[in-house]
């Protein structure tokens, strides 16, 4: 009797110990889910978009770093937990004819044969998010994105950036919408650490050079409570139209910033 008396509270324990854990998963690392930043606060990074909670329903992000090359903002809305589900919408805004026309100026900087010039571009996003607790250490997220620009003037498909990470994201300045489905696991090993393994596509509608793959791995440590920092991998493939290798690793690293 003894003995099961302590198995019992220790199952209650572990219990409660995991469900204790469960809020700082979700306070810590909101980001890439179906959670906001809570009303009043902010996080920022040096390449994750800067994020304000305006309310209990809406955040939101900008790019603080490429806002003058990329204005543009969006917003996040959440509509709340349904059957054990936790679903919000994310819309943005953006206007990358500045950071395209600096990319192809001569000289060091230039990434884009200066030959060509681009004409306003306006690029439209909008995603659904759906997030569910697995365990109260972990959490998986669902992500479909559609992703359109609004031209002034076709660019020239030669003036690309074919690079992973850029080329992707910018594939539907120049022709067809994106179509961007995604999924990721976040959860939590110490108290101050936590993951993130993520799987991402993106379909181009068009003809060639129309599908690209993405996995993520990334480490985060959070240094006290206004500081993160974040490091990892991406491993890339895509079809691009110059030659370059279809599959690429990329480092990445990030320091995450707030009042939150």
């Amino acid at each position: 009797m003894f003995r099961k008396s302590i198995l019992c509270l220790l199952f209650v324990y572990c219990v409660n110990a995991g469900f204790a854990q469960e809020d700082p998963l979700v306070k810590k690392w909101s980001y890439n889910t179906a959670f906001l930043v809570p009303a009043g606060k902010w996080e920022s990074g040096i390449f994750q978009s800067f994020r304000y909670g305006i309310n209990d329903k809406m955040e939101a992000y900008t790019n603080v770093l490429m806002l003058p090359l990329v204005p543009g903002a969006g917003l996040k809305i959440s509509y709340g937990k349904k059957n054990n589900y936790f679903i919000a919408s994310e819309h943005s805004l953006s206007v990358p004819t500045p950071f395209l026309n600096i990319m192809s100026l001569k000289g060091t900087g230039g990434i884009i044969s200066p030959e060509y010039d681009f004409s306003f571009i306006l690029s439209v996003n909008n995603a659904l998010v759906v997030s569910r607790k697995i365990t109260p250490l972990m959490l998986a997220t669902a992500k479909l994105g559609f992703v359109f620009a609004l031209r002034g003037g076709k660019p020239d498909p030669q003036a690309t950036i074919d690079l992973p990470l850029f080329y992707p994201r910018m594939a539907h300045y120049y022709e067809g919408t994106s179509i961007r489905p995604g999924l990721s696991v976040k959860g939590s090993v110490f108290r101050k650490w936590f993951y993130e393994e993520g799987v991402q596509a993106f379909l181009i509608s068009r003809p060639d050079n129309n599908f690209f793959f993405e996995n993520s791995g990334t480490l985060m440590w959070a240094v006290g409570k206004k500081l993160c920092i974040r490091s990892g991998y991406a491993l890339c493939y895509g079809q691009y139209p110059y030659e370059t290798p279809k599959w690429q690793i990329w480092p990445t690293l990030d320091l995450v910033f707030g009042n939150r």
